[in-house]
């Protein structure tokens, strides 16, 4: 992973994302950093007419990115080439569209601290960033300490596995060699059944040069399951995948986000799965 897009939205969670990012710059090899900053302008309604000047907010936003880019620079590794992107677009879409000028290899955003995982770092378009985001996603919580990421825990649902893992491989293969590698499914149903046989054998040969601990967890309630199996084994960063929409609308369900204690201690790390 080589070249960062690092959100921005001038908040606390936003500069604690960039805290967590530039600590693992050196341990993921990051050599450019692609500040970024994306808005749309809402005009007011209201007893008189408000006129809004975009060059105006255009002056204002980037002065504040160029403040912001002096100060992470100090965070950051020397010799890290930087860049800082400013525009006028839907956040998904200005986001696919900067990864692919940009070539980059990994996109940070922050959570709120206040409203747990639903409420995240640009407001209510985050989910659908990490719904649509065509770049894998290191998702940070507002009140995470930075750990090395010596254990990662890869979540599944057994289901799609191959084309999942494949994306996986493609895109963090490097990190997975540097940790230790957990892999956990929670189901109702008895993981031994032969519905789930062939899954786990593609799994297990897919994964076998990172010898992998598996624990298949018997839970009705996938969130909580995965909060336990994190808290238990010290688990530094997870990985999940944004085609599974049913495990990241629970987790970022506001009722289940403040059930998990894990939202403080672990990042989440969104790898995407597209059709086609």
């Amino acid at each position: 992973m080589k070249n960062l897009l690092l959100l921005t939205d001038f908040s606390d969670n936003a500069y604690a994302a960039a805290q967590y990012a530039a600590k693992l710059a050196p341990l993921w090899g990051i050599e450019k950093v692609v500040l970024y900053h994306t808005y749309e302008v809402v005009p007011t309604v209201g007893t008189e007419p408000v006129v809004i000047s975009n060059s105006d907010i255009l002056e204002e936003k980037q002065k504040d990115l160029n403040v912001w880019q002096e100060d992470l620079m100090q965070l950051f590794p020397q010799g890290i080439a930087w860049k800082v992107v400013l525009e006028e677009y839907e956040l998904s879409y200005g986001v696919n569209r900067t990864c692919a000028e940009e070539d980059i290899d990994l996109v940070v955003v922050g959570t709120a601290g206040k409203s747990g995982f639903k409420k995240l770092l640009l407001g209510s378009n985050t989910l659908k960033l990490i719904e649509n985001c065509h770049t894998p996603l290191l998702v940070v919580p507002a009140k995470a300490e930075f750990r090395i990421p010596k254990k990662m825990l890869i979540a599944t649902n057994l289901k799609e596995v191959k084309i999942k893992l494949d994306r996986l491989l493609v895109n963090a293969a490097e990190v997975l060699r540097k940790s230790e590698v957990y892999v956990v499914h929670v189901t109702k149903e008895d993981p031994a059944s032969k519905a789930l046989s062939t899954e786990i054998n593609i799994m297990t040969d897919l994964l076998a040069s990172y010898h992998p601990i598996y624990s298949y967890i018997l839970q009705s309630d996938i969130a909580v399951g995965i909060n336990q199996y994190i808290n238990e084994n010290h688990i530094d960063m997870m990985v999940t995948f944004h085609r599974d929409k049913g495990l990241l609308s629970r987790i970022f369900n506001t009722s289940i986000a403040q059930k998990m204690a894990w939202k403080s201690q672990a990042a989440m790390m969104v790898i995407p799965v597209h059709s086609g």
